[in-house]
Order: C-alpha cells, then structure tokens, then sequence
C-alpha cells in the first residue's frame, strides 16, 4: 500500500506531551495538514474547532481517553499511542472507548501505515 497517497492533504492532530515524539511525527507525516497540541486543554480545543480526518493521541500525561471522547462526538477517528508495551488494560480500554488503532511508540516509524490503514477502511464503509 502506498500510504502517501492514502495520507495526502488530510488533517492529523497530534496530542504528546513529548517535544521530540511531536517533531518526529510532523517530519513523518510531511505529506498531511498536521496540528500538535501538548495539553489536554489545547488539543480539547483544536479537536472542538477543528475538522480532522485522524487524531493521534498520546494515552498519558495528556488525559488520551478523556480526547478519545471528544474525538468520538465529532466523528474522528482515533489511533492511541502509548509509551509502554502493549497492555491487555490499555488496549481494551482504547477499543472499548472507540479507538480505531493501538500502537505502542516503539512503532511510531509505522505510523503512516497505521493512518493509512484508517483512512482506508472509513472510505470503504
């Protein structure tokens, strides 16, 4: 799959609470619209303002879940990034609040395929 194509021209908001994850996803991702936020409070604001056609939020340190539900009520859907390995709580929590993706940050160099992969499948429903 060409993920480029896939991701071309689309609006990614980012929430991490991390400098360096930010920059790494805003170079990785050159070939979308991206927004960063490092807070609740300015991503619950870009997320409220703002059409998407992905948010990828952060699960720690930027209250993820809480972004998840306000990224639920506006129809956008949702990759969940986390720091740790993948955990059985986490990633049931993720599904069972309507993520469409789980990815731990070791495969964050994976993450234009993990995009693709979304915008993909939302426009074959």
């Amino acid at each position: 799959m060409d993920s480029k194509r896939y991701l071309r021209g689309k609006s990614v908001l980012i929430v991490d609470d991390e400098e360096d994850i930010l920059e790494f996803l805003v170079e990785h991702l050159e070939m979308c619209k991206v927004d960063t936020a490092k807070s609740f409070e300015e991503a619950k604001e870009l997320l409220e303002n703002n059409f998407y056609h992905i948010a990828v939020l952060d699960i720690m340190g930027v209250r993820g879940y809480e972004l998840l539900d306000i990224a639920n009520k506006r129809d956008i859907p949702a990759l969940m990034l986390t720091a740790h390995a993948l955990s059985k709580d986490n990633l049931k929590k993720s599904f069972e609040k309507g993520a469409s993706y789980y990815v731990p940050k070791k495969k964050i160099d994976k993450i234009d395929v993990f995009l693709a992969d979304m915008i993909e499948v939302r426009a074959n429903d």
